[in-house]
């Protein structure tokens, strides 16, 4: 009976075979050194077989093998092996859990994208663009997406420890986090503001029902009094494309292209156009999107600032615009490949370039433009002036270069090291837990409710329960306990104001459940909501309502 190597070489070389004879229909009959590739491959097989020193693992070399050829490829095809198929599929269909982050590997360290709202990772203040270095103190370097499944992912209320390499702090953070059934609801917050007109609608992905939340969400708010709309897509790193294309559909005229794809052969080359489906295209529209906003994001945020019909606020969008198609191998496992890229309707490519490697590709995303050096302005300079276009009503300039550019730019205010520690440390939702209170109207709590030197004290109790300590002198190392952390009280009176927001907010959120109340605390004292308050006068010009 052949042996298992034979299999294997029978597969790859049908596998080849299929992908050539494509190639010849199509047009292309050049090969390359292909089938010389696989007889290295099939020649390094059978010598690991005859000489190596213990006997191999011959199902984990060639799924190896497979995950290295895609990685080369570019940062977005993958090889998903076929038990973890189904778990991937979870997060677009159920519960499951694990930290909440969405997630990708770059320069082979597993990076945050964005932490999913209302998850222990966003309540523990991770930001997009940490890396995850240790799980369990063990490295996370050159890991793969099935072993991020496998290390984050467990029961509901177990424990797992990571390290954090985040840009602009000096040593790794640690962090302790208790796994939580992760929510697949894609609107996290529907509200309305402080003027009872503005309506804030917050999507955290694009899942299978998210046209239909959408929906319900902006029904609830224009029966409750809402005449125009801030959309939140920051921090959303995408997901599924149809339902981004059924968002942009609601607010925009019959007939319009909304977003095109096109790829190497013109089989994969796609055009998608709005409907009659328009429920919403009077209502005057501000989005947010920030560097962890991509994909689907970019999609919706792209054609409604090419169509004239959104004001779009923020830092520049992530810049991840590649199709890719699941190919089933099977057994199960999928491979995804990226078979086309993404055009917003004026033809700007969607998809930053990444030939200058993955660092880059993702870390630059989040750079204030104040630090920039000279080099790097004049590279982004250049990058614009090449990359002009004009939108399709107002003809304003807009720019490509990969991410989709705001109309308006902001970046954030970065967290102090006493913030960052509060949030890893659960202090928040420790205090938030612990208070006690009769508290049992939303709009009494919000108009009234304001946290005083008592409630102060009791959370600076509860940060030195969590091995925080406030003190007026910060000891010498020598004296300090491991696994501690310390700071001023000259730092603890710079983050008050801070402080006091998150604890509202947190208290807010324990005791009222329902996304249309405890979101406009942390929404009316967002700089990104509050400077959007301001320009609707001009949303209204462009979209000509």
């Amino acid at each position: 009976m052949p042996d298992k190597k034979f299999y294997i070489f029978s597969v790859s070389v049908l596998i080849i075979a299929i992908l050539l004879s494509y190639k010849y229909e199509n047009g292309d009959a050049s090969n390359g050194n292909s089938l010389m590739y696989f007889q290295k491959m099939n020649y390094i097989l059978r010598v690991v077989d005859n000489v190596y020193v213990d006997e191999p693992d011959l199902d984990k070399m060639m799924e190896g093998a497979i995950e290295g050829m895609l990685k080369k490829l570019d940062p977005h095809s993958s090889y998903i092996p076929a038990d973890k198929q189904k778990e991937v599929e979870e997060d677009f269909e159920g519960e499951f859990g694990g930290i909440g982050v969405e997630f990708e590997i770059k320069d082979k360290y597993l990076t945050v994208i964005s932490p999913i709202p209302d998850t222990p990772s966003e309540r523990l203040g991770l930001m997009p663009g940490d890396k995850i270095i240790r799980i369990d103190g063990k490295t996370a370097y050159d890991i793969t997406t099935e072993e991020v499944f496998k290390r984050l992912k467990g029961q509901i209320g177990s424990k797992v420890n990571i390290t954090v390499a985040r840009m602009g702090v000096d040593e790794p953070l640690e962090y302790e986090i208790i796994r939580a059934a992760i929510p697949i609801h894609s609107v996290v917050a529907k509200c309305l503001l402080d003027d009872k007109s503005t309506g804030y609608v917050s999507i955290n992905r694009f899942a299978s029902k998210t046209s239909q939340e959408l929906e319900e969400a902006l029904d609830y708010l224009e029966k409750n009094g809402m005449k125009r709309l801030i959309l939140d897509l920051r921090g959303n790193p995408g997901g599924l494309m149809d339902q981004a294309v059924e968002v942009v559909d609601k607010f925009i005229d019959e007939n319009k292209l909304i977003v095109y794809t096109k790829g190497r052969f013109a089989d994969f080359d796609e055009e998608y156009y709005s409907t009659n489906a328009a429920t919403h295209k009077k209502l005057p529209m501000i989005v947010l999107i920030d560097a962890g906003s991509a994909s689907a994001s970019e999609i919706v945020s792209g054609a409604l600032q090419d169509h004239d019909r959104a004001f779009i606020l923020g830092a520049k969008s992530f810049g991840k615009g590649l199709v890719q198609r699941p190919f089933e191998l099977g057994d199960g496992s999928v491979a995804r490949i990226t078979i086309a890229r993404y055009y917003t309707p004026t033809g700007r490519l969607i998809q930053r370039p990444y030939d200058e490697g993955n660092e880059s590709y993702f870390f630059d995303r989040y750079l204030d433009p104040e630090l920039l050096t000279d080099e790097e302005k004049a590279k982004q300079d250049s990058i614009k002036e090449s990359q002009k276009f004009y939108t399709l009503n107002k003809k304003r300039l807009v720019y490509g270069g990969g991410g989709i550019t705001p109309d308006s730019l902001m970046t954030y205010d970065p967290y102090s090291s006493l913030l960052t520690d509060l949030f890893r440390q659960r202090v928040f939702q420790d205090h938030a837990i612990e208070f006690f209170n009769a508290i049992d109207d939303f709009e009494n709590f919000y108009n009234n409710f304001a946290v005083t030197d008592a409630i102060m004290e009791d959370f600076i109790r509860i940060a030195d329960k969590n091995k925080i300590h406030i003190l007026t002198e910060i000891p010498d190392k020598k004296d300090r306990a491991k696994n501690e952390y310390y700071h001023t009280t000259e730092q603890l009176g710079k983050d008050t104001e801070r402080i006091k927001e998150e604890i509202k907010y947190n208290i807010a959120r324990q005791y009222f459940k329902e996304k249309t109340q405890y979101p406009r605390i942390k929404a009316m004292n967002d700089k990104f909501v509050k400077k959007a308050l301001t320009l609707f006068d001009e949303a209204k010009k462009l979209a000509d309502l």
